[in-house]
């Protein structure tokens, strides 16, 4: 009989350590964590647009021509260079804005992992 209480007393000691060793959530941990997961997301998803952007500015897309619009209603060969110049114009804007995003997500990231790394 008092091995059996000598294993329910291991027992209950085992029980009442597991219950009072809860992790808390670290919630700068969690912060930065979160803020890398962000900011990666950001400067993939801006250097595909980056990439996308360059290959419309090398390749721009052709001028859009009816072909069933009555001849007298079709668009001018100097409207049509307009139209494709317009393309790359709006091609190289993109670049610019895609550059600058991943400029400015780009340092953040590898602060908030350097951040990660020293906790």
């Amino acid at each position: 009989m008092a091995t059996a209480k000598k294993a329910v007393a291991k027992k209950s000691v085992k029980t009442t350590v597991i219950e009072t060793h809860h992790d808390r959530v670290d919630w700068r941990s969690l912060y930065l964590y979160a803020v890398c997961l962000i900011t990666l997301l950001v400067v993939l998803f801006s250097t595909v647009s980056l990439i996308n952007a360059i290959m419309n500015a090398v390749f721009p897309d052709p001028a859009y021509v009816d072909i069933y619009s009555k001849p007298e209603n079709s668009p001018s060969a100097d409207l049509l260079d307009q139209q494709e110049r317009n393309n790359q114009i709006q091609a190289v804007k993109r670049i610019f804005t895609s550059f600058i995003t991943i400029v400015v997500a780009a340092p953040l990231y590898l602060y908030h992992w350097r951040q990660t790394k020293k906790a």
